[in-house]
């Protein structure tokens, strides 16, 4: 408790010292801060280069949009990270690193390849497997040596991309006795041992419009969670496709094919419709099937809690909801399965271990919800009769449960273990569904994770940087004189400024940049307190306005200006 409060003083002193020195500066060009010496960009840029290295600082690169990111980056130093719910946005190996897998009878080569693979290879691959030449990904690569050549291999009648959201190899490898299907299933098809996101913040928004477009955010614009569009920060996942700047594989072959492919998304979150497509918003498209639960108007990023199977308001017009996906027999899997759940520990109870399976959103929010999202993929299957004639089709599939449950317990709470081990059984049955409805041979798998999943703080020293602190800071050193905010949104990864209120102040980027690298674990304590003797760690390896990517030494090999 006291070195909470001794944190909390130490701020606000922080803060008081700086304002008035702030204050006095008569102009941007005035001498450092006695306080906080202020970086030139080119020393920022040239700190970045040499505490991240290229790759890291690539992928940021990669996931930062000219005119719709956060004018600040910020890196945490190694395993720090900001805290926004346990948060896997970051550009580190940790987050990054995710399974790749292709399956395939008779049309993937079986092996392991070490190759480097991203998130933006999954659309050209597809389009590989479909022999059609009109699709060219920005950045992605087709996966060609996975594939048997073209003459020896049959066109799949259907091709599913398949995401376990946020089931990165950082979690299955913390659990691996906990997915022994996908484990052997590994020998029958492709596995790519380094595959990875490619870009950061390693959220959902961004990765699933990559796994759709084959570009990263740098050129589709989907940089996180929220976006500048037009000077104003907008949420855009509610909104799907709508805001996503380059089109998808399945934009691009369902029209060349005449709208003939039947094309579904089925997930939780209206983001993950952008893996699939644009639907009526792209010109001569037409409305493909999309099932989400995204609550309209939340508070958060997305949130899936909504009483059934819908579309928001905005995205309803462009897409089509099937009657069906609310019918009593889908909903009943998700009883049977929250029975299952219960009687696992050999008594009916109410209980998941120590959890209320009613108290988790009905249940909705425990392991139960993968049997029954499995239950709504083989309806829409069955329905529609995907993979049925001789025009390929497009299936894309979220399913949503282990990322979730990661904010909340972490990739070393063993309830998810529990919620893996529901995931690699559901993924047994589903293939067996599909080798029943659509034939062995006849269809394709692409199984990845979106990202990966923080780890408890505890298991791997991580310390999290509490963003209201940061928010503070920030404000009582470059906020307006009337109180004006500084910070139109703090997110783990970057910031949105209010530059006008900057500039009243005289201050530039570079100043909240130079701020930002010098604050320590005691000035960003939250409710975690630091450990003794690291009061004074520095908590980032690198901040930098967002504007210096373009001028990194270690990635253009030009000096910053």
């Amino acid at each position: 408790m006291f070195l909470a409060c001794a944190a909390g003083l130490a701020v606000v002193a922080f803060l008081v010292f700086y304002i008035p020195l702030r204050s006095s500066r008569s102009s941007p060009e005035d001498p450092a801060l006695p306080s906080v010496s202020v970086i030139p960009r080119a020393r920022l840029a040239k700190r970045a280069c040499t505490t991240l290295g290229s790759r890291v600082l690539q992928r940021v690169d990669n996931g930062t949009s000219p005119t719709r990111s956060g004018q600040v980056q910020l890196v945490p130093t190694y395993p720090n990270f900001v805290d926004g719910g346990l948060t896997h946005a970051s550009p580190y190996e940790l987050t990054q690193h995710v399974p790749l897998f292709l399956y395939g009878h008779g049309i993937v080569r079986p092996g392991v390849y070490d190759r480097p693979a991203s998130l933006t290879d999954i659309s050209q691959t597809a389009a590989s497997l479909l022999k059609f030449d009109g699709f060219q990904a920005p950045k992605g690569r087709s996966l060609d040596q996975a594939l048997l050549p073209t003459g020896q291999r049959a066109t799949p009648k259907l091709v599913i991309t398949l995401i376990w959201d946020s089931a990165g190899m950082d979690l299955l490898d913390r659990w691996p006795d906990s997915w022994p299907y996908l484990k052997a299933f590994r020998a029958h098809g492709a596995w790519f041992s380094r595959a990875e996101v490619g870009s950061s913040p390693s959220n959902t928004p961004p990765s699933h419009a990559t796994i759709g477009t084959g570009a990263y955010p740098r050129l589709h614009g989907m940089v996180d969670e929220y976006v500048m569009i037009d000077g104003v920060l907008q949420k855009p996942n509610e909104q799907g496709s709508a805001s996503m700047a380059e089109p998808t594989f399945a934009d691009v072959y369902d029209l060349a094919k005449g709208n003939r492919p039947l094309v579904a998304e089925m997930g939780s979150l209206s983001a993950h419709v952008m893996m699939m497509g644009h639907g009526l918003q792209w010109p001569g498209g037409d409305a493909d099937i999309a099932i989400a639960r995204e609550v309209e108007d939340s508070g958060t990023g997305g949130d899936d809690t909504g009483g059934a199977w819908s579309l928001t308001s905005v995205m309803a017009p462009y897409y089509t909801l099937p009657d069906y996906a609310n019918d009593p027999e889908i909903d009943a899997v998700l009883e049977r399965a929250k029975d299952d759940l219960d009687q696992a520990d050999g008594k009916m109870d109410g209980k998941w271990r120590d959890q209320s399976i009613e108290g988790m959103h009905d249940g909705f929010n425990t392991p139960a919800r993968t049997p029954y999202q499995t239950a709504l993929f083989e309806a829409v299957i069955d329905h529609e009769g995907f993979g049925r004639d001789r025009v390929p089709d497009l299936l894309y599939l979220n399913y949503k449960i282990m990322d979730t449950l990661g904010h909340q317990f972490s990739a070393d709470g063993v309830e998810l273990s529990d919620a893996l081990q529901v995931q690699d059984r559901d993924l047994h049955a589903f293939v067996d569904f599909l080798n029943d409805r659509v034939g062995k041979g006849q269809w394709v798998m692409l199984l990845t994770a979106d990202h990966g999943m923080q780890r408890d703080p505890a298991a791997i020293g991580a310390f999290p940087i509490d963003i209201d602190d940061i928010e503070a800071a920030l404000q009582g050193a470059f906020g307006g004189e009337d109180g004006q905010p500084v910070v139109i949104k703090a997110r783990p990864t970057q910031i949105w400024l209010d530059e006008d209120v900057l500039a009243s102040r005289g201050a530039t980027l570079e100043d909240v940049s130079s701020l930002l690298l010098s604050l320590t674990q005691g000035e960003t304590v939250g409710a975690v307190t630091p450990e003794p003797g690291h009061e004074d760690d520095r908590v980032f390896d690198a901040v930098f306005p967002s504007s210096l990517l373009d001028h990194m030494p270690c990635l253009h090999g030009d000096p910053a200006g």
